[in-house]
């Protein structure tokens, strides 16, 4: 893995764009203190790099009908064939995130449901892909944390 070597001001740029990834160029630039093209240079230039992977929208769930948020550690029925449950994940846009995990658990999802009956059935479309355990947590609060992630 090669790692991209990166100044302060490339770090004041990736903190903004991680908050608003749609800024333009003129108002991050007024924000780091560089003109709107040379800002877009960096820009290009960190993407270029892959330090920027991409750019995308971060949903309000509940706006969408799924205010709950839960995450889910999940045993698998045969750890080692874990095919149907991976071919799974990426067909049910309740699940948000996905973790291959060590330890006892096997996978850790978190998922954005509707209502506890639709908890109810996501848990039960998982054991039909090979899940024989679930142990589901409803997320009541998120805490503020660092942004200490660059």
């Amino acid at each position: 893995m090669v790692f991209s070597v990166i100044d302060d001001l490339d770090l004041r740029i990736i903190r903004v764009l991680r908050t608003d990834g749609r800024i333009s160029h003129k108002d991050l630039g007024q924000r780091v203190g560089l003109s709107a093209n040379a800002t877009g240079v960096r820009v290009s230039r960190l993407v270029e790099r892959g330090v920027i992977r991409n750019f995308r929208a971060v949903l309000d769930h509940g706006a969408l009908g799924r205010p709950m948020e839960v995450t889910i550690d999940l045993h698998m029925t045969e750890p080692h064939d874990r095919s149907a449950f991976v071919d799974y994940v990426p067909t049910d846009d309740r699940i948000v995130e996905a973790y291959h995990l060590t330890g006892r658990v096997d996978f850790r999802v978190r998922a954005m449901v509707a209502t506890p009956a639709d908890l109810d059935d996501l848990l039960t479309e998982l054991r039909k892909v090979g899940v024989a355990q679930t142990d589901s947590r409803l997320i009541l609060h998120r805490l503020p944390v660092a942004d200490t992630a660059v």
